[in-house]
């Protein structure tokens, strides 16, 4: 395959559907009214479209929703992954994996599967999850999960809903026996722009709490292995550079990115992978730069039921748009700030879902009124 864009995109996010059996607030998923009389894609247009990704070497693909599980061909889906050359993962809330279903899933070669765990008991998780009886059913899945030897990593979605218990759920987390943490920083798109103020971490509270853990990182205090999953794609993400900026501790961001990690941005390029080195799929086939997109229909650069994913990789309106838009463009508070060139402009999904200009800034971030 011939590719006239130079670069490729090296992961997609695979929204197989927007169900869900929970309601959470914050959830970046979106399924617009005019999905409603729209069918999801059917396991032959899915193989079509995981044969596509595979020719334009596509390296990891993200199998989520939603919940994936509610798709009752989900397993079948799996199967489909199997055939192809890219490493896969299945993000879920597991509340519907069963003996049986574990079973199945380590006969697949999903490399891991990522679970949703917000709180370290039941009142604080299935607070966040908005169901009754989600925290015992998601435990029940990590145990059926771990008794088929399937390799398990935990999720916490950072919110004003568990924030006084992170490290408490990280610890919790860790005697389950899982490895992997990953802190998932909370976007403003989907759910979570229609519910900022109830959900939305402000940005002190944010900063006392990476302080803390960033020394308990420093000193090994964590039993688990603990990440940090920005919106910011750069190498100092203004999420976790303002606030250790702010408290002149800027160095111990390479606590949370190596300092030798490198990235594919130019000088004055958005900090963005989306449509440059990723995409994402929702279940009618849509494709976006990124999953936080997919919220945002504006944002929709084809349909790989109506085009080839090389078409539109290659010539995508939407995604030239993306790879040619500058910094030195940005509009709004960001245009004057001092760290503009190290952050890279923030997410550009939750600069578009707040004030829909995908060049405006990210307001989320206070920088730019400081500087």
């Amino acid at each position: 395959m011939v590719l006239k864009y130079s670069r490729r995109p090296y992961y997609a996010d695979f929204s197989v559907t927007s169900r869900c059996n929970l309601k959470c607030d914050f959830c970046s998923a979106s399924a617009p009214e005019y999905h409603s009389h729209v069918k999801y894609l059917n396991l032959k247009e899915i193989d079509r479209i995981l044969s596509q990704l595979d020719e334009l070497g596509v390296l990891r693909v993200s199998l989520e929703g939603g919940e994936p599980f509610l798709r009752s061909d989900f397993i079948d889906i799996m199967k489909l992954a199997d055939k192809y050359d890219f490493e896969y993962y299945v993000n879920t809330n597991a509340t519907l994996i069963t003996s049986k279903i574990a079973k199945e899933i380590a006969k697949t070669n999903v490399s891991k599967v990522c679970i949703s765990i917000d709180g370290p008991n039941e009142k604080i998780h299935d607070l966040c999850r908005g169901q009754n009886g989600a925290f015992q059913k998601t435990l029940s899945g990590v145990r059926m999960l771990h008794e088929a030897n399937v390799s398990v990593d935990g999720i916490i979605t950072l919110s004003k809903l568990n924030a006084d218990h992170l490290i408490e759920t990280i610890e919790f987390i860790g005697k389950l026996g899982i490895n992997n943490v990953a802190i998932m920083l909370l976007a403003s798109v989907g759910g979570a722009s229609e519910s900022m103020n109830d959900v939305y971490l402000p940005f002190e509270d944010w900063t006392n709490i990476l302080l803390k853990i960033t020394d308990m990182k420093k000193n090994n205090n964590f039993t688990p292995s603990v990440n940090i999953v920005s919106t910011g794609e750069s190498n100092c993400p203004w999420e976790l550079y303002a606030p250790l900026l702010l408290n002149q501790r800027e160095e111990d961001i390479n606590v949370w990115i190596r300092s030798d990690a490198s990235t594919n941005f130019g000088e004055d390029e958005y900090f963005c992978t989306a449509g440059k080195d990723s995409i994402a799929i929702d279940g009618f086939g849509n494709v976006y730069g990124c999953s936080l997109m997919i919220s945002e229909t504006e944002l929709s650069a084809g349909n790989l039921l109506e085009q080839e994913l090389e078409e539109i990789w290659n010539g995508s309106k939407t995604f030239n748009a993306f790879r040619k838009n500058r910094l030195s463009d940005i509009k709004g508070p960001c245009a004057s700030c001092s760290i503009l060139h190290k952050c890279g402009g923030g997410c550009r999904a939750c600069a578009f879902a707040l004030n829909k200009d995908i060049e405006f800034s990210d307001t989320r971030c206070p920088m730019g009124v400081k500087s």
